[in-house]
């Protein structure tokens, strides 16, 4: 888990250096003129490939094993006992949506100054956009095994993370001291 755990975090540090804040009302309304997706597209790519591993979602669904026959160890279990895993699956992805929409996409703010449609509107439309790439993630991907997602997060992921982190630093302190 600690091998697409640690991306995940990391590429959150690249909009904490841009906001300077953990407030995430300050984190959205700092993003009125540009969103962090156009400033942060690396953080973002490893957000999104890091929270698909976090959800269990194909193709890092790695409980559930191409040996077995449905759904691995949910075998075990039937009717509401069922229902419950998967509903924690499934509010799982929705709590990633909304901290995507919330850290990348500028949460309830308007695109291109469209502000006669409510702000929550626009927040949910957000979500909803993200939820169904994580959908669109489940339909198209093969699923990988367990090492193929440790090597990839460990000398893939986490060295880019951090490349982020560093590129966003020198770019803030270069920013900040030519007082642009």
């Amino acid at each position: 888990m600690v091998s697409y755990e640690m991306p995940l975090i990391l590429s959150i540090v690249g909009v904490i250096i841009l906001t300077g804040t953990l407030n995430m009302s300050e984190i959205i309304n700092s993003q009125e003129n540009v969103w962090f997706i156009f400033l942060q597209p690396l953080a973002f790519l490893i957000y999104m490939i890091a929270a698909v591993a976090e959800t269990n979602r194909t193709p890092f669904d790695l409980v559930e094993g191409e040996s077995e026959i449905i759904a691995g160890p949910f075998t075990e279990y039937s009717g509401m006992g069922f229902a419950m895993f998967f509903l924690a699956e499934y509010a799982n992805v929705v709590l990633v949506s909304v901290m995507a929409t919330t850290l990348f996409l500028g949460g309830w703010l308007a695109p291109f100054g469209l502000t006669f449609i409510p702000s929550w509107i626009w927040f949910l439309a957000k979500v909803y956009l993200m939820i169904f790439i994580f959908m669109w993630f489940r339909w198209t991907y093969p699923r990988i095994r367990v090492d193929q997602l440790m090597e990839f997060g460990w000398k893939v992921l986490v060295p880019l993370s951090i490349i982020n982190i560093f590129v966003t630093g020198v770019g803030k302190f270069l920013y900040q001291s030519m007082g642009w």
